[in-house]
């Protein structure tokens, strides 16, 4: 079914006829004799909708008619009254061609597996080209902006190449980008020419750091009088913040673990990176998995700021986990890691999402899994 994509109506009628078939391997092959009222009995498709479906499963070379000349099909018994022949359905290609279905849902698979990374390959390179941009908000980077917008976005099903061409669209953005940055950066530092004589060739027999302390002295802006003169609220407000983030922090320590073996046991992913022997260096790596999975580093950033670094990463290396469990055989895909990255550090930062049951979870449905 996968390696043919058949649609609906026809899966349905191959399954049926797999239900009827009862294993009777007789001399013309893998009959079964099903009627069309049977049929519809047992699939709720209407008549006409049974015939074009017949017609469809014929065409692609799934089965084979033997009906009879007026379209009947019945079993053909011999005097012992055991079944020697039929006139119905000849599912004899579906088992000839086994082999072909199961080489072409293994490819399907691959190319899926392909898909998704080009996909978050394709996140990536947007994310970095759009996080660069967004530290210099003075325009120089309009025209890069506004070309990127030009770029082709692959739809879920793309092809490689389309992504591939998207993906490399991006990158050759990003690294005029920094060319754009690398130019002015170094305009900018380049020192004054002989004919344009600037604030430092000029000859002043008085020090300019003189003259900035004495008009700092002689002019205090009421704000500042307000702060030397113990601003109530602003110290209070300070207060509250520090103390806001103090109780973000402990939320996060509380729902996060520190228990290496704990991480080790539930996340296999670190095992491909060596041995890890530090709860910072599983932080590390997880930092580095979810940038990897297209993830921007503003967003990181910001939840490192709120939760802590070594939370952070690994609450990232907690959803990576998720992600590559997801795209096992049996899990549940997560779609977007990044999206559920940010959701989970929201909730940990309220202190509703608590990590170690599912970790123990996790290390649980591992070891059940080594069992077997």
């Amino acid at each position: 079914m996968r390696a043919l994509a058949l649609d609906r109506s026809e899966r349905q009628l191959v399954e049926c006829l797999a239900v009827c078939f009862g294993e009777q391997q007789l001399a013309h092959g893998l009959l079964c004799w099903p009627s069309n009222a049977q049929i519809e009995k047992k699939t709720g498709m209407s008549e006409r909708t049974i015939r074009r479906t017949i017609v469809k499963l014929r065409e692609r070379g799934l089965i084979v008619m033997r009906d009879s000349a007026n379209g009947k099909r019945f079993p053909i018994s011999n005097a012992e009254g055991e079944i020697v022949d039929a006139r119905g359905f000849d599912l004899t290609p579906l088992h000839a061609r086994a082999a072909e279905f199961a080489e072409r849902a293994r490819a399907l698979d691959i190319e899926d597996r392909v898909r998704r990374q080009l996909r978050d390959d394709l996140t990536a390179a947007h994310n970095a080209l759009f996080d660069l941009c967004a530290e210099d908000p003075s325009g120089a980077y309009a025209e890069i902006l506004a070309r990127s917008k030009g770029v082709a976005t692959p739809l879920k099903d793309a092809t490689p190449e389309e992504f591939a061409a998207a993906i490399e669209a991006y990158v050759a953005l990003t690294e005029q980008a920094r060319e754009i940055r690398y130019r002015r950066d170094h305009s900018t530092q380049t020192p004054r020419s002989a004919g344009h004589p600037g604030r430092h060739s000029e000859q002043n027999p008085k020090p300019y750091i003189e003259d900035c302390n004495a008009s700092r002295l002689n002019s205090v802006t009421p704000f500042d009088q307000s702060r030397d003169s113990g601003n109530e609220a602003y110290r209070e407000k300070r207060g509250g913040d520090v103390r806001r983030s103090e109780r973000t922090l402990e939320a996060a320590d509380r729902a996060i673990p520190k228990d290496l073996p704990l991480w080790l046991a539930a996340c296999p992913e670190l095992s491909e990176w060596g041995t890890v022997t530090t709860i910072e260096r599983a932080a590390t790596l997880g930092a580095q998995f979810i940038r990897a999975c297209g993830l921007a580093r503003h967003a990181f950033d910001a939840a490192s700021t709120r939760l802590g670094v070594v939370n952070a990463g690994l609450l990232a290396l907690f959803v990576v986990q998720r992600h590559a469990d997801g795209e096992q055989r049996g899990g549940t895909p997560i779609r977007s890691p990044g999206g559920l990255f940010v959701m989970l550090a929201r909730e940990i930062e309220r202190g509703r999402h608590p990590l170690e049951r599912e970790l123990v979870a996790m290390r649980r449905r591992r070891e059940r899994n080594g069992r077997r």
